[in-house]
């Protein structure tokens, strides 16, 4: 359903990942275990992940100093833990185990047919996850359909900071309100994109007014950005 309308044509669609191209519930399915192994350490980084997103923590970080040392020495710090110890543990047991368990995972039905559409198109399309991205979307089945995939770590935040967005729009090589950004989450995926000056769509069962655009089915996002491409 539309939420607004912008006379700016779309040339460009950026992805989120999690949540977005494939069911959330799926993620807490694959990953369950390593709660219950580990649980100190994953509230630990779940939490520092709540404090990194916040805009007093991004105003007040030190933009020499790399993402991840940023969040081993919050969640060490938690713990009473060596920071490089616990680098090496996230890696190890949080990026690496749940990269790994995405052979599992198959994305919502019509996603991968509704990115073909949009390519054939002549559309560019991003993906920009807070998580490193590549690995996962090759054990999803999905190579080939972006033209640009990036991480916001990379960047030196999390969405919704801005800078990870502009990272995307500058990849892309387009403008900013030239782009659609397709999220599930209002606050992260939504707000953040619009803020860095997006156009957005969120994947949703409820109406959301933040958005453009709320859809279900992915072939009504298709429809919906072919009659409002540039």
């Amino acid at each position: 359903m539309v939420r607004y309308y912008t006379n700016v044509g779309i040339k460009a669609v950026g992805f989120d990942l999690d949540g977005t191209l494939y069911p959330a519930w799926l993620m807490y399915a694959i990953s369950a275990d390593i709660g219950i192994r580990h649980p100190r350490l994953l509230r630990a980084y779940s939490t520092a992940r709540r404090v990194m997103r916040s805009k007093e923590f991004s105003a007040g970080a030190d933009p020499s100093e790399p993402f991840k040392a940023r969040q081993a020495s919050i969640i060490a710090r938690s713990l009473g833990a060596d920071p490089k110890t616990v680098a090496r543990a996230i890696d190890t047991t949080i990026y690496a185990v749940i990269e790994n368990r995405f052979c599992l995972i198959r994305p919502f039905k019509g996603a991968a047919a509704c990115l073909g559409s949009l390519r054939e198109a002549g559309l560019k399309l991003g993906l920009l996850s807070d998580l490193p991205p590549e690995k996962k979307i090759s054990l999803m089945g999905l190579n080939g359909f972006f033209d640009s995939m990036l991480c916001s770590e990379d960047f030196g935040a999390l969405k919704p900071d801005p800078r990870p967005f502009t990272a995307l729009a500058q990849a892309l090589a387009t403008a900013p309100e030239t782009i659609l950004y397709v999220g599930n989450n209002k606050e992260y995926d939504i707000l953040g994109a619009k803020a860095a000056g997006m156009q957005t769509a969120q994947v949703s069962r409820r109406k959301n007014p933040a958005a453009d655009f709320t859809f279900q089915a992915w072939d009504e996002l298709r429809d919906w950005v072919l009659v409002r491409q540039a």
